[in-house]
């Protein structure tokens, strides 16, 4: 994480706003910047592109002399002073919403809604070709001919880049039946292992600064080895004080580690997790072929430790059920046609891996579903989905007047989570930051917690 520079910013959530240009498909411009209101820009682990919108105030009526209809685009340039990653891209519009008269003022306001690029090249271009190879290979093959494109207009050369987290071995023989480049790119993640590591839990995901494909249980190795993290975050609610927190602070990098507001949206469902097979699951092959069946049982349960865990950073993880848990892999049965070395020259051709693939990934992605919770702090331009923050949430139990020690933190709710999703709320002055922060594992109580 790069260093803030004290002279740069003042204040946490300090943003320049460089650029905001509505471009024609003429290559004509405009520059909005002094209409806009509020930008917002979305990030999401399960979305394939970034989306966002632009809440303008209007008093020429640009939006009709312009005019929008639909083929133009929107080149912005974001940036936290200091750091050297910056929001540097040029989106598709596809919207206008709310669009309404503001009275007394002879200005109309109105919310530009738009996306990536790629998303709507993606949408108009379906893919009817053979792959085959190593299943990286495939994926960095599709997103390079179907998907890459130059990230800004009047740059040819600079396109975003696919980042992979999680090498693999498995290889893939497959023909696209007039899927879109994103889908098959999605269906390779669901059928994809890394390298000594047994979660199949492989996402494609856009952040505002490249594009990835990358495993969740990856992602967490390499913190549980590098002990590195994006960022600690503080809450203290406001009836709480902190000791030696009062006053006036210079200290840059514990402001940005304060929470403003923060909702829990998810702590545990045991009906839920039962329901959708997240506790135990079952697949049914049928070799097409030879007419032979098999019946796979999972049992996410007996097989939590065989993967790394957010709390293995500090090593101290413990699942969110017991042994005991109540569980059946009935409830939820998956079916699946295959024929056995279909390929006989690909040793792990991931149509006979599948056992170990779609069971598991049915349990890992809905273990994220598990502890999930919100969070409002102070935006920066460098932060991103995929990233793993520490939370310290303050312990409810009561304390003595003696005790003069900082707040104590909740043993189950403090601790490492993975960023799902952000939503970075930038005005021409402020930045501020809605995160989605998901938890796989609970630390381990000690006696006197």
């Amino acid at each position: 994480m790069a260093d803030i520079l004290d002279d740069a910013v003042q204040t946490p959530g300090d943003v320049r706003v460089d650029e905001v240009k509505i471009i024609k498909e003429t290559d004509e411009e405009l520059d909005i910047r002094q209409l806009v209101i509020e930008l917002n820009i979305f990030e999401d682990i399960y979305k394939n592109g970034l989306y966002g919108n632009l809440m303008l105030a209007d008093a020429g009526n640009f939006v009709s002399k312009f005019p929008i209809v639909g083929n133009e685009y929107i080149r912005l340039k974001v940036r936290t002073p200091g750091l050297p990653q910056i929001i540097y891209k040029t989106f598709k519009v596809y919207s206008i919403t709310n669009r309404a008269m503001l009275q007394d003022t002879g200005m109309q306001s109105y919310v530009l809604h738009f996306c990536s690029t790629e998303l709507f090249i993606d949408m108009m271009a379906p893919v009817y070709s053979h792959f085959r190879g190593p299943v990286l290979d495939v994926v960095q093959q599709i997103y390079k001919e179907r998907l890459a494109i130059p990230r800004n207009t009047g740059n040819e050369e600079e396109f975003t880049p696919l980042l992979i987290v999680g090498e693999t071995d498995n290889e893939i023989s497959f023909t696209s039946p007039g899927w879109t480049a994103a889908h098959c790119i999605n269906w390779l993640a669901a059928r994809t292992l890394p390298n000594n590591l047994k979660s199949p839990g492989y996402l494609f995901y856009e952040t505002t600064q490249a594009f990835y494909f990358a495993n969740i249980e990856a992602m967490i190795d390499l913190a549980v080895h590098d002990k590195q993290i994006y960022r600690t975050y503080q809450y203290t609610p406001n009836n709480l004080v902190e000791t030696g927190q009062e006053g006036f602070s210079k200290d840059l990098e514990r402001d940005y580690g304060k929470i403003e507001d923060l909702e829990f949206v998810e702590t545990f469902n045991a009906f839920k997790n039962t329901a959708n097979g997240y506790y135990s699951n079952r697949l049914v092959t049928l070799d097409i072929i030879t007419k032979k069946y098999e019946v796979i049982d999972y049992d996410h349960v007996s097989s939590y430790n065989e993967y790394k865990h957010l709390e293995d950073i500090a090593g101290t993880a413990q699942p969110p059920f017991t042994q005991a848990t109540l569980r059946s892999p009935s409830v939820l049965t998956q079916f699946y046609p295959k024929h056995e070395k279909l390929y006989s020259d690909l040793d792990t051709n991931a149509h006979d891996i599948i056992d170990k693939t779609l069971p598991r990934r049915v349990s890992v992605m809905h273990e994220l579903d598990n502890i999930k919770l919100i969070i409002t702090v102070p935006g920066r331009t460098d932060a991103e989905i995929g990233s793993i923050v520490y939370l310290s949430y303050p312990s409810a139990a009561p304390r003595d007047s003696t005790d003069k020690s900082k707040l104590g933190e909740d043993p189950l709710f403090s601790g490492y989570y993975l960023v799902t999703a952000v939503r970075h709320k930038i005005t021409l002055i402020k930045h501020m930051m809605i995160l989605e922060l998901v938890k796989d594992s609970y630390r381990t109580r000690k006696n006197n917690d």
